[in-house]
């Protein structure tokens, strides 16, 4: 068995190795994205039907061969309960089981072993993400390289255009361990010149801006409300780093943002759209007119309630995504809760893909305490999310704490994840936190849209 380091070393150079082509496919037209995704579609829903039980059932009244992007409609949407529910049955290598996994992510997140990989090629990561609701999703090694490529293609076109000047060190505030994907995918660079610092979002600002103030980045990643509170920190003087890029994930990016970007270092920011299950799906070029979609990697239909289609410049409802790359586990009109709007306009980032030009959903917002800490929903996801008998949960902020409440199965002892939320909240710094974790059948949610809040601050 290869240790994590050389398997990690083995994937970055397979990254690099794939740049120039996924470089050069942001140049195609829109026939040959069509084409493109026409093709991976067929080679997609084939294995499927071969080697996933699921997905043999699922899409057995479809002929692979002939498919045609049009009769996607044609294929029932599945979602994260599905997959809970039959994660045995989706994935399409043998060796593996959900219970297998959920030890492999026990032992990581308990610090018993550091073998990242599992099966030594296969990344795995559980999420709750804003929704509350447990999921556990696999990456195989071609996921991995395309995803990667997705995320800082954009930057790589752009260094040709304009090569960077001085030192070469991105700072890149994520999840602090690689049971949560962005820890595995954030710090990989395309350029194998580039220096990387990675910090955990859930550092205290006060640390994290000491800390980027020694490194001096010339470009910064992370989540958009860190990177929303680190434009503050360099308005107020406090952080002295002079960025030359900046680029937003995982959360909301809001206008404010961009302003302060701009008013602090003179640029805009770049933001980008994905997930744990999807990988980073969309980036945003020099035009700042919108995310361009990955759609030589995905497949993304913007639709109603009801699963129908919207149409342009209209908002979603949610999207369907169907993965174009990866076999180990077939995500085929999967859905995203995320709420966008899409327009099929002329792109001036990337003439054959379309661009999300909002995004909605997936808000998380900051807990704030008294004596000026704050504190992520990282902190709360990196332990809940992880916890096997936590299906879905909602946290409620408290004048000293958070009260969770949670719909959990097996034997549950709410003692562990209790202290390890302290001790994540200590750290990140919230002292003595109280705490507490109720046990429930069902989690409140809008009245209207029926949606989950998962992290709810207190008013004000």
């Amino acid at each position: 068995m290869d240790s994590f380091a050389e398997l990690r070393r083995r994937h970055i150079a397979d990254v690099q190795r794939f740049t120039p082509t996924a470089v050069a496919q942001l140049d195609w037209t829109r026939d040959q994205v069509r084409a493109h995704q026409t093709q991976r579609l067929r080679q997609v829903v084939a294995h499927a039907q071969q080697h996933s039980p699921f997905h043999a059932e699922r899409l057995a009244h479809l002929e692979a061969t002939g498919l045609e992007l049009d009769d996607l409609p044609t294929i029932p949407p599945m979602t994260k309960a599905d997959v809970m529910t039959h994660w045995d049955q989706i994935v399409t290598d043998p060796q593996l089981h959900l219970e297998g996994v959920i030890d492999h992510l026990d032992g990581l997140h308990a610090g018993e072993h550091q073998d990242y990989y599992y099966l030594d090629k296969y990344y795995a990561a559980a999420t709750g993400g804003t929704s509350g609701q447990r999921g556990v999703f696999l990456w195989d090694w071609e996921t991995f390289v395309a995803t990667a490529n997705v995320t800082y293609r954009m930057e790589v076109r752009d260094d040709q255009l304009r090569p960077p000047t001085g030192p070469r060190r991105t700072a890149v505030i994520c999840a602090g361990s690689f049971v949560h994907a962005s820890r595995l995918l954030f710090p990989t660079m395309l350029d194998p010149q580039r220096d990387v610092m990675v910090l955990s979002a859930g550092t205290p600002i006060r640390d994290m801006v000491q800390q980027l103030n020694d490194y001096q980045p010339d470009r910064l990643v992370g989540y958009a409300s860190i990177v929303e509170e680190l434009c503050a920190e360099a308005l107020d003087g406090r952080l002295k780093i002079s960025p030359q890029r900046i680029l937003t994930n995982s959360e909301p990016l809001l206008p404010e943002a961009r302003q302060m970007a701009l008013e602090a270092w003179g640029i805009n920011i770049h933001n980008s759209w994905g997930s744990v299950e999807i990988g980073l799906a969309a980036a945003e070029g020099e035009s700042f007119s919108g995310s361009t979609l990955a759609e030589d990697f995905l497949i993304v239909e913007p639709v109603d309630a009801d699963h129908r289609p919207v149409a342009d410049n209209t908002q979603a409802d949610h999207v369907l995504v169907t993965k174009l790359v990866g076999t180990v586990m077939p995500l085929v009109r999967y859905v995203m809760t995320d709420t966008l709007i899409l327009d099929d306009g002329p792109n001036p980032d990337a003439p054959g893909y379309r661009r999300i030009v909002d995004i909605q959903g997936r808000s998380d917002a900051w807990f704030k305490y008294a004596g000026a800490v704050k504190i992520h929903p990282m902190v709360f996801r990196s332990v809940l999310g992880q916890d096997r008998h936590i299906s879905e949960y909602q946290v409620q902020q408290t004048e000293r704490g958070a009260r969770v409440l949670a719909i959990t199965h097996g034997e549950f002892d709410p003692a562990a994840p209790v202290a390890a939320l302290q001790q994540a909240l200590a750290e990140a710094g919230l002292q003595g936190a109280e705490i507490s974790i109720e046990c429930v059948t069902q989690l409140p949610r809008h009245p209207e849209t029926n949606k989950l809040k998962c992290f709810v601050p207190l008013p004000g």
